[in-house]
Formats: structure tokens, sequence, C-alpha cells
């Protein structure tokens, strides 16, 4: 390894350790790191230029994130999270277990047809707007909704950028994505939710249902107008064409929301979590540094020299793919992956070992908490909690993600007939 990769390497670490450490907030945590890539990377050892390290920042996906947070910034202030969630919860208040595991199958639903980025926003809205109400344990559900967003998020073809990394590379269909990925995926939400149920937890309070009888009071022609709105973001998105990006459409249907949402844009712009977005575009720097330098080579030889040995291949290539994506975006692992299954002769089953670079790169969304917007997401919410650790988040999710990596990995085994 070259003095400039182990100096890359070193800065990656550090931010690790900082993170991990929370030492300081994570966006700050973040950002001296990214300073000190530049630094490094450009000063020292002139890999790339300064100007150089804004293209490594995913602009569309930032720019999505922004949208989306004034989408649903608007929706929560108009009171539509606070109604779904009533009529959801009055379903099932009599049982409590259900009204957990119904929303994380609800998770799962959302999950599948908005990505889980906004997933994971509504669903912690709507989460949060039945704290008092229902006396729940906000802590563990909304952690428990992020590890659905994440892991749920390889059921369909379009439901995270590592699926349409494999499928349009491997030629698979959207229907026999899913029919390869969705029982998965199914099998992962309802494991995830009898573990939150056998732990414990799920209540703070006893609530009865009379708690539900107070009626939200909201303005019934914002009401109306949000989600119309909410509808209409919805339908483009599930409807998407490649002429109009899907970050456009976030900005479109925010730009509504500011217009007819009723909201002052002020008080919306200042209750968004800009420290989720100059997290991710300081921590975009860092990974950029890492790619830049080709560290992910190294690993590529690795798994070069044990594709012969197709179990052993297969399996190595899940735990991989989920470990790296717990602390590196999973854009790059699933593009490094698939370029490397892409050259090797695997015969038949090469869709088995493409789909288990997929399920990796989504379930290891789970394994830290800054591992994937949802997680961010969950953290962002619950540090209002007095008392939070971002780390609670990781000693939760990082044992479930073992759990749904062994799982994922007897279900391929089991689907290629190796097992």
């Amino acid at each position: 390894m070259t003095d400039p990769q182990l100096a890359i390497l070193g800065v990656f670490l550090l931010s690790i350790i900082l993170l991990i450490t929370e030492k300081y907030h994570r966006a700050t945590s973040a950002m001296i790191s990214a300073a000190l890539m530049v630094y490094f990377g450009s000063y020292v050892y002139h890999i790339f230029r300064p100007e150089e390290t804004l293209n490594f920042i995913d602009w569309h996906t930032l720019l999505f994130i922004v949208g989306v947070l004034i989408i649903v910034e608007g929706l929560s202030e108009s009171g539509l999270f606070q109604f779904i969630g009533l009529k959801v919860a009055g379903i099932f208040m009599e049982r409590k277990n259900l009204l957990f595991v119904s929303f994380m199958f609800l998770s799962l639903i959302v999950t599948l047809f908005l990505a889980n980025f906004p997933a994971m926003l509504i669903m912690g809205a709507v989460t949060t707007s039945l704290k008092d109400r229902l006396g729940i344990n906000v802590r563990k559900w909304i952690i428990y909704e992020a590890l659905v967003c994440n892991s749920g998020a390889m059921g369909l073809m379009i439901s995270s950028i590592p699926n349409l990394i494999v499928a349009l590379n491997f030629n698979i269909g959207f229907n026999e994505f899913l029919l390869l990925a969705l029982p998965l995926s199914l099998i992962l939400t309802l494991v995830t939710a009898i573990i939150g149920v056998l732990t414990g937890g799920l209540y703070t309070k006893e609530k009865t249902p009379e708690d539900l009888k107070a009626s939200v009071v909201v303005d019934k022609g914002k009401l109306a107008r949000s989600f119309i709105i909410f509808l209409a973001f919805i339908l483009l998105i599930v409807f998407n064409s490649p002429e109009l990006p899907m970050y456009m459409v976030a900005l479109l249907m925010a730009a509504v929301m500011l217009w007819m949402g009723g909201e002052d844009p002020d008080k919306l712009f200042s209750n968004l979590d800009w420290s989720t977005v100059f997290f991710l575009a300081s921590f975009y720097v860092v990974v950029g540094g890492v790619e830049k330098v080709k560290l992910l080579d190294y690993v590529s030889g690795f798994m070069e020299g044990i594709s012969n040995f197709n179990i052993a291949f297969l399996s190595i290539l899940i735990w991989a793919s989920g470990i790296m994506s717990g602390f590196v975006d999973n854009i790059p692992v699933a593009l490094t992956f698939t370029s490397i299954i892409k050259t090797l002769p695997l015969g038949a089953n090469m869709k088995f070992y493409a789909l288990a670079v997929a399920i990796g790169a989504n379930i290891g969304g789970n394994l830290t908490y800054f591992a994937s917007p949802p997680s961010l997401v969950a953290v962002s919410i619950l540090q209002r909690e007095e008392g939070f650790s971002p780390m609670e988040f990781t000693k939760r999710g990082a044992p479930i993600t073992l759990v749904h990596l062994i799982i994922s990995e007897l279900y391929l085994l089991l689907l290629s007939g190796f097992l």
C-alpha cells in the first residue's frame, strides 16, 4: 500500500472513530474528516484538485433529500401524519403487539415504493405524532422502523440504487427481481418485528382506547392541500420517467408545498434537519477520497481469488457487501462487486451472486447509525429525546444486521440450489 493510500485510509478510519466515540456532533466529525481528506488528498499528495472534491458529492441525492425534508415537514405541520397514525392505531389499539408489527410492515410497504429515505421520514413523523397518545417507546419503534426501511429496500428493483445497479448489469427484469427478492424482504421484516416484540419495551405508559378519542386539531383545508401534494409526490416517484429525475420531482413538489401548503416558509426551513444534509455532503467527500485512491481494489483482488469456490464466494459476497456498506456508501460497494462478478465465469448462478451484492448492500445500512440515510434520520429524530445516544442505534441494529445476513445467506443458498 502506497503512502497516499495509507494517508487516505488513516483519514477514513479517523472519521469512523470520531463517529463511534461521539466526541463531536456527527456533522462536525464528518466536516473535520472531509477537511483532512482535502488537505492530504489535494495539498500533501496531490491526488486530486481541491475543486474536484465537489464531484465526490452526490448532489442529486442531496437535492432529493432537501426536497423530501421540506415536503415531510409541511405534511407534519398540517396534521396529516397525526391523522393517519390515529386511524392505524385505532384498529390495533387493543392488541399492542400487533400495532407494532403493523408499523413494521407499513414501513416496508412505504419503502418498497418510495425508497428508504423518504419512507423513514414519513414513518418517523407518524410514530412521533403518536408518542404521547399511545405511550409508545419511540426510541425502539423508530430504530426498528429504520432497520426495516434499510433491509426492506431490497424487495423491488426500483427500491434502491444497489438494486438498480445489479438488475441493469445482469439483465434481471422487474418481475424476476420481485420473485427473487421480495419474499426475503417479507421474511426479514417479520423477523425484525418478532425480535422487537420478544425483546419487549414497546410502551412506556399504559394507554387505553379513550386516549385516542380526542381529535387532532387541524385546518381541514391545509390538510386536504397537503394530502394532494403528498399523493402527487408519491405518484410521480412511483411512475417516474427518465425525463424528470427524482431529485427534480422532490424539488418541484417541495416548491408546491411551500407555495400551497399554508405554512410559513421561514418556519419550515428553520425546522429542517440541516445537520443530516451537511453530514452526508461531508461524508461523500471522505468516501470519494477512498474511491479515488482505489482502496476497494484490495478487496476486489481477494474476492477474485476465491471465486472458484461457489458456496464460499456467494456467502462472502453477502457478508463483504453487508459489512462494507456499514461503513462506506453502498453504491460504490455495489458497483465494485458487480464489476468483479461480470469478469468471472460463474455460469448459470451468476444472478444469485449479483443478488447477494444487492442484499448485503441494503442490509449493511443497519450496521452503524451513520451507514445510511434512514439510520441518520432515525438518529436525528431521536436526538430530541433526552439522554439518547446515537450508539444506541448501533447497539440495537448491529445484532439484527448479523441475524439478517445469516437468514439472507441461507435463503440465497437454498434458492440457488447449493443447499
